[in-house]
């Protein structure tokens, strides 16, 4: 969850630092509202003590005035940028596990840069922990609820950046687990079941050809990859359609739930990351979800084939000739 508030500093605080350019000391680059709070000179002498750097990803907790202070680096004094602030945010947040509550007390002065610390620390608060330990006292849950201090109020604009953040770390999110769920639990038909059910709740139109209408309708590429698994393949086709679309746009993402090489047998250091190779897959199935909540002016028809290379006696041979949808060979 994220909120935004004007002087709510909280018990967590994220500050950014950076190296000034005259002095060459660390500066704290904080709303002034944070000083009523804490000791921002004595918070300074804590960090010189301790060797901070301010550089970028560093990342140091400090308990100083009933606090927890997590400092983030922004590195060497100069023009920072919003992506400079959205790093800065991501860094501290992957670093506040277990945490309920964090504010972030950036000096932020435009709608830009309020989104980018937003978006830093809403993705940077991921967890991924569905296959951990038995013990749940060892897992810490993401961080739940992000503060973000703002000179801009909390008016329909800052509403609206809000939303939209979060719809977007939702999604973004979803490709992440997507991804890192191992191949043995997301097979084709496991990734249709997932996003075919987040899809009807969006209210999306969604289609599925099982491997029986792939080979009928001459998908020969899919049915190819996918016909050494046990687990056959599939296409899903998911579309957004507003009543007053602008553009119309086509998104096809790649999804291998798992790419051995088949018969061409990939390495082993080669295969360890294969359970990545749908990604883009997850990345376009996620993207019509977000359009759909943003509700977007565009429609969008995803498209997502799914297989698993695998290597087996009915696995496609190197020169083989196959011939894909449209009727074209290939070999």
């Amino acid at each position: 969850m994220i909120k935004f508030s004007i002087d709510d500093v909280g018990n967590t605080v994220v500050l950014p630092l950076f190296i000034s350019e005259k002095s060459k000391s660390i500066e704290i680059l904080a709303p002034a509202s944070v000083s009523k709070k804490i000791d921002l000179k004595k918070l300074q002498q804590t960090l010189k003590k301790i060797g901070a750097t301010a550089n970028p990803d560093e990342v140091l907790k400090i308990a100083q005035d009933g606090v927890l202070i997590v400092s983030t680096g922004l590195g060497a004094e100069r023009k920072f940028t919003a992506e400079d602030f959205r790093r800065a945010a991501g860094s501290a947040a992957r670093n506040l596990e277990g945490e309920k509550s964090a504010t972030f007390a950036f000096a932020i002065k435009t709608v830009d840069e309020l989104s980018a610390v937003a978006e830093g620390a809403a993705l940077g608060s991921y967890v991924f922990s569905d296959f951990k330990g038995s013990s749940k006292l060892e897992i810490k849950p993401a961080l739940v609820e992000v503060v973000i201090l703002n000179s801009l109020g909390s008016g329909i604009q800052t509403k609206r950046i809000c939303e939209r953040v979060q719809i977007l770390a939702k999604n973004s999110n979803l490709v992440r687990d997507l991804i890192n769920t191992p191949p043995s639990h997301l097979t084709p038909i496991e990734f249709v079941n997932r996003v075919k059910k987040i899809a009807l709740t969006l209210k999306l139109k969604v289609e599925v050809l099982d491997e029986k209408s792939l080979k009928t309708k001459g998908y020969g590429g899919i049915t190819a990859v996918g016909q050494g698994s046990a687990n056959p393949p599939r296409l899903i086709r998911i579309s957004y359609t507003p009543a007053k679309a602008k553009k119309n746009y086509a998104l096809v993402g790649k999804g291998i739930t798992f790419d051995t090489g088949g018969l061409a047998l990939k390495p082993a250091s080669g295969m360890e990351e294969m359970k990545a190779d749908m990604s883009g897959a997850a990345a376009v199935v996620a993207a019509v979800f977000a359009a759909a909540e943003l509700k977007l002016p565009i429609a969008i028809d995803a498209w997502a084939p799914l297989a698993e290379n695998m290597v087996s006696d009915t696995a496609t041979r190197p020169s083989d000739i196959i011939k894909i949808y449209g009727g074209k060979t290939v070999e």
